[in-house]
């Protein structure tokens, strides 16, 4: 059952009877539900319940991660334990953000369980995952570990949209990057080598297999029909029409850059993490800002993060009203931004938009939106209103 808005088509009640047909006459939902959770026998299905219960319980959902969180600890398979520490590390960030304790025993667990995950790919995956849960030496540590682990990798489609997925992340980091391009070199297969180091790669890799970004368990325990869906992926971009016209898009692209002698985004974040001092740079930022969009990819998220640290907060705050979309693997960096900084700072206030914006509502946040209404910066002014004023809101309810 899900507990939240449901489309106006649905019955709530009639999917309710259908369902859990006991549920209809109950008084107290949440409390029949919990005592049915607390029936379960397995840890895994149960540690899920009880946070998925927890989202909607708010009188009991510390109570509720806690338990969830106590729980792991019998759950055999690691990449499953990983998945439910990372579930509940998100939802204490919106439901318990002063519980700075538990949040951070919940990131020493994932760092015990690591070490613990089998299998080349599946230790790359959470190496990375876990580079988001901490800045500076943590981050690195992390992702040079991803980095040695891939050079033991065979070359496969895997590896490739490992490689691809890697090199945005360790830019800013020059020895890493090193060792990186000194994989690409060995590379055997040549189509590869044009896959990691062109825009149409970018598309093929990072579209179709998709790399992991809410969810470790769901993408490592479903290798089997990610290779099914893969092989059909294949097939249809063997087909020679739609892969020509794919890479005469991708090839104008890369050209463009360099007859143009124009910086993608990408690089024009690299030299603000070089040098923030250089107002050029910041403008063509501001300018991509003002005409489309800057999405908060993890390259993104990870050079504000290590400013951040460095005190260069005044330096680069001036972007922040232009960074929208989070992607899921990011989550944890903004979650942070929001519990390590006070309200003086501005990357707070953009991290409770970012967090509101994809409906992780909490009342310190709400707080924080309601100051932004009177922002001096229109764009964040005009992000705040629409928090209140979603167009889909049914004026007619409260």
């Amino acid at each position: 059952l899900h507990f939240g808005i449901l489309a106006k088509e649905y019955d709530r009640f009639g999917m309710y009877k259908k369902l859990l047909p006991e549920l209809v006459e109950k008084s107290n939902v949440k409390e029949f539900l919990l005592e049915r959770i607390q029936s379960m026998c397995d840890p895994y299905y149960k540690s899920r319940a009880l946070i998925q219960l927890a989202e909607f319980y708010d009188e009991k959902s510390f109570e509720l991660l806690n338990e969830s969180f106590m729980l792991t600890k019998n759950i055999q398979e690691s990449t499953l334990k990983f998945q439910v520490l990372e579930r509940i590390f998100t939802i204490v960030h919106y439901k318990e953000v002063d519980r700075k304790v538990f949040i951070q025993k919940i990131i020493d667990e994932l760092i015990l369980i690591f070490d613990d995950i089998d299998g080349l790919h599946n230790r790359i995956i959470a190496s990375i995952r876990l580079s988001f849960y901490g800045s500076g030496e943590f981050r690195k540590k992390y992702l040079t570990i991803a980095i040695e682990t891939l050079s033991r990798m065979e070359e496969d489609n895997e590896k490739i949209q490992l490689i691809i997925k890697l090199k945005p992340i360790i830019s800013i980091y020059d020895d890493l990057l090193n060792k990186l391009n000194g994989i690409i070199e060995m590379l055997k297969n040549k189509m590869h080598y044009y896959f990691v180091n062109s825009h149409y790669g970018r598309i093929l890799f990072n579209k179709t297999f998709q790399f992991p970004e809410s969810n470790l368990n769901r993408n490592i325990n479903q290798n089997l029909e990610n290779e099914n869906t893969n092989k059909q992926i294949a097939d249809r971009v063997n087909n020679t029409e739609l892969q020509s016209l794919f890479v005469l898009f991708s090839q104008l692209n890369d050209i463009k850059l360099v007859i143009n002698k124009t910086d993608s985004i990408d690089q024009l974040w690299i030299y603000l993490f070089n040098n923030t001092d250089n107002q050029s740079n910041i403008e063509k930022i501001l300018n991509i800002g003002l005409h489309d969009e800057i999405f908060l990819t993890p390259q993104i998220a990870i050079i504000i993060d290590e400013l951040m640290q460095k005190g260069k907060e005044n330096d680069i705050s001036m972007l922040f009203p232009y960074i929208i979309k989070p992607s899921n693997e990011v989550l944890p960096i903004v979650q942070r931004w929001f519990t390590q900084y006070d309200n003086s700072h501005q990357i707070k206030k953009l991290s409770a938009l970012l967090l509101a914006e994809i409906k992780h509502i909490f009342e310190p946040a709400v707080d924080i939106i309601i100051d932004l209404l009177e922002n001096d910066n229109d764009q964040m002014r005009y992000r705040a209103q629409r928090i209140f004023q979603h167009p889909e809101r049914d004026v007619r309810e409260p």
